[in-house]
């Protein structure tokens, strides 16, 4: 019982000893470094070790063991990310390390809210039956839990919720009123304005109208501060720009007055992945839009995995890293911060059924009101999640075995202490091999048929990752 105080205390009591990363703002369609006026890409990835959907399985929260994020914070610094979003949190565990590691390599967060655990999560099927306080409780506790950290880039209220024709009926409303809840608490009980977004499905029947429903004003706080597309229509290096629908999709979000980027990307049909793409979503023809998240890091069932994290919790870098680590080495940084210009004055038009063009999709902009004991939640505040706060990074070499495509084991993975924002670097992973062939996984149907299913993603509430924290400081 002693050890377990001592390295709670260890976790909770000491300050950090390095500057925080910047808060990022929203400005007009743009993501802003707000110390430095510069527009802000995402380069990221999403990260779920474990996996999306595997609340109770044993996998749980990927913020609560330090050693992991240890370990892959310093592969993510070397291969160039600023940005990852996570999926599953349980917001009662403490992330003060884990959050504290990313922030020192440079590292932001955007967090989905939503958990599959029941009433934890918006049924789009019975939107109003799930809408209650009870949910929005669960919500405010992700917030209070991670408001505290100046790298929470921003929130997803909602994935993929709106799907097809029929879910974009009635959920619409209901989206809206969820960020209204999330962006008033934040607006009562945060010290800054954090920005809050929804994650969508690339439907190409609904996908414009999903944009424009949740962009325009409403005369209230319920509109999205940035839009999130779930996209794998680019599939292998035979796809280009326009074959991968990337033209279309600029010229439709050509008006937006709020930031968009790639929440997922990354069709897997072709393995390994080249990641061509890449240097289409960070040139000059796709400045309109901040970026991208490759999903995804760690291998799962699915075949997207960067990585493999071994059971021992060593690691073997994947091809997919490799190649996705030359493709990042290749994005012109001053590109994207040099096109900001008028965007950052964008003005979102009045919500209006004119905006709708299928006959399908909700043209009502009533937006619900908060159920019973919401407003009381967001005037008082939630009790029962811990307010997050830096904690001091001193342990900064990693200890688990990280082995390279040959099955070497890299030497001297140190994480890079910094109060910017990561960048590619050029970096190199000597004697691994990216492996570029272009042997098919699969017998797609489809151009889309390699995204993953429809998730709506997990929060466990496990104390193993816990557990490995203190295992590390004892």
């Amino acid at each position: 019982m002693r050890g377990l105080t001592q390295a709670a205390l260890v976790l909770t009591a000491v300050s950090p000893a390095f500057a925080s990363l910047p808060p990022i703002v929203k400005k007009g369609s743009t993501l802003v470094d707000s110390s430095t006026n510069q527009r802000f890409a995402i380069i990221g990835v999403d990260y779920q070790p474990g996996g999306s959907s595997g609340a109770g399985t044993g996998n749980g929260d990927p913020l609560s063991d330090g050693v992991a994020c240890l370990r892959d914070a310093v592969l993510m610094q070397k291969l160039g990310v600023n940005t990852i979003r996570i999926y599953n949190i349980d917001p009662t565990l403490n992330h003060d390390l884990c959050m504290s590691i990313f922030d020192a390599a440079g590292i932001y967060v955007i967090l989905d809210v939503n958990s599959p655990l029941s009433g934890q999560y918006l049924d789009r099927s019975n939107p109003a039956g799930t809408y209650n306080s009870g949910y929005m409780s669960h919500v405010f506790n992700v917030i209070e839990a991670f408001k505290g950290y100046t790298n929470i880039l921003g929130f997803f209220a909602g994935n993929e919720i709106i799907n097809d024709v029929p879910t974009a009926g009635p959920n619409p409303p209901y989206i809206r009123a969820i960020q209204r809840d999330m962006k008033n608490y934040i607006a009562k009980h945060a010290k800054r304005s954090i920005p809050v977004g929804y994650s969508a499905a690339d439907v190409d029947t609904i996908l414009q109208d999903n944009w424009e429903y949740l962009q325009c004003d409403n005369g209230d706080s319920s509109s999205s501060d940035f839009f999130g597309l779930n996209s794998y229509s680019w599939c292998g290096g035979d796809a280009t720009y326009e074959s991968a629908g990337y033209n279309k999709l600029v010229a439709m979000f050509a008006p937006t007055t709020i930031p968009i980027f790639f929440s997922e990307y990354g069709c897997n049909l072709v393995a390994p992945r080249v990641f061509d793409e890449v240097q289409a979503l960070y040139g000059p023809n796709m400045t309109l839009l901040s970026g991208g998240l490759v999903y995804e890091w760690s291998q799962e069932g699915n075949d997207y995995g960067l990585v493999t994290i071994n059971s021992n919790a060593s690691l073997n870098l994947g091809g997919d890293y490799m190649n996705l680590l030359a493709q990042y080495n290749k994005i012109d940084v001053g590109l994207i911060q040099a096109a900001n210009n008028s965007a950052e004055s964008a003005t979102a038009p009045k919500c209006a059924s004119k905006l709708i063009s299928n006959s399908g999709f909700n043209n009502s902009f009533s937006i619900p009101s908060p159920p019973a004991g919401v407003q009381a939640l967001i005037n008082n505040g939630v009790t029962g999640a811990p307010t997050g706060a830096f904690a001091s990074v001193t342990a900064t070499t990693v200890t688990q075995g990280v082995f390279n495509t040959n099955g070497v084991a890299l030497k001297n993975l140190v994480l890079k202490m910094s109060s910017n924002a990561n960048t590619p670097s050029n970096a190199t992973i000597s004697g691994a091999s990216s492996g570029t062939s272009a042997s098919s996984t699969s017998s797609p149907t489809a151009s889309k048929a390699a995204a993953p299913s429809s998730h709506v993603v997990a929060a466990g509430g496990l104390i193993a990752g816990f557990i490995g924290v203190l295992a590390a400081i004892l």
